[in-house]
């Protein structure tokens, strides 16, 4: 059990110091946001993959992108709101992803 932790953690390790070195060089070469976006969620066949589809999910009931309305009367609590929403909006775009996966998405169930 405490190799299997282990093991685990020096993963995670390894993949946050891909990150890193990615957002570097983003800086660095100056490379395209939305080309980040897109290493970072979409398979190579044009699908996002599974750890994207899990966070995008996450992102989606966080930000209401599946709610019809976002209205409230309080007008501070709208304004949160529709600022969520903008970010999902803003990550989906650069995502470009078709109509019929983002409607995939949008009804994907995160297990919660």
């Amino acid at each position: 059990m405490r190799s299997q932790v282990n093991l685990l953690r020096a993963r995670a390790v390894a993949l946050s110091r891909v990150y890193k070195d990615l957002f570097k060089a983003r800086l660095a070469a100056a490379l395209p946001l939305a080309w980040l976006y897109r290493w970072l969620f979409v398979e190579r066949e044009g699908g996002v993959n599974g750890v994207g589809e899990l966070v995008l999910a996450d992102l989606r009931d966080f930000c209401h992108a599946n709610e019809p309305t976002i209205f409230d009367t309080d007008p501070l609590i709208m304004a949160r709101r529709e600022g969520r929403r903008e970010v999902f909006v803003r990550i989906q775009n650069f995502l470009n992803l078709d109509e019929h996966k983002v409607q995939q998405l949008m009804e994907l169930d995160d297990g919660e």
